[in-house]
């Protein structure tokens, strides 16, 4: 019978001290079985809290509660403004593989930036500022602020 000889944490169990046997085995694999158990229990507890909690706590609103300029006609002339004119750069489903920002991570109770991002422009997006209105503006703030028109 060939005896094995196993390190871990720079101490080494050889089974041929105790004559092959299990106790030295045994000796080595429950630090490793109790590390993986702990691991699997800190990833299942980060997933269960990941699902409970929302991706933005300032973005929830009360259940069925929506800013009264998010009406459906402003939502569907929203649509097509940012069809028109973000598209390009957001992509469809406000989110594109270039350096855009993530327009469906905007949070909810922040107007004020979104228009002021819109009319002055920031990084890589031009302003705006001359060229949209201010109520242009609320039409794709009340697209985007819906999240493309899902909540």
């Amino acid at each position: 019978m060939r005896c094995l000889r196993y390190r871990y944490r720079d101490r080494y169990f050889d089974e041929s001290r105790i004559g092959c046997g299990v106790n030295s085995l045994t000796e080595f694999y429950p630090m490793k079985i109790r590390t993986t158990a702990i691991s699997s229990l800190l990833v299942s507890m980060m997933a269960a809290l990941s699902f409970a909690l929302p991706a933005h706590a300032e973005d929830a609103l009360p259940p069925g509660e929506r800013p009264a300029e998010f009406t459906p006609e402003r939502i569907a002339k929203g649509k097509q403004m940012y069809k028109q004119l973000c598209l390009r750069c957001h992509g469809p489903e406000m989110v594109a593989g270039n350096n855009a920002f993530d327009l469906r991570t905007f949070p909810l109770n922040d107007r004020d930036r979104f228009f002021n991002s819109v009319t002055n422009g920031k990084r890589a997006m031009p302003p705006w500022k001359g060229i949209l209105s201010e109520d242009e503006i609320g039409l794709v703030w009340a697209y985007v602020g819906t999240r493309g028109g899902k909540l």
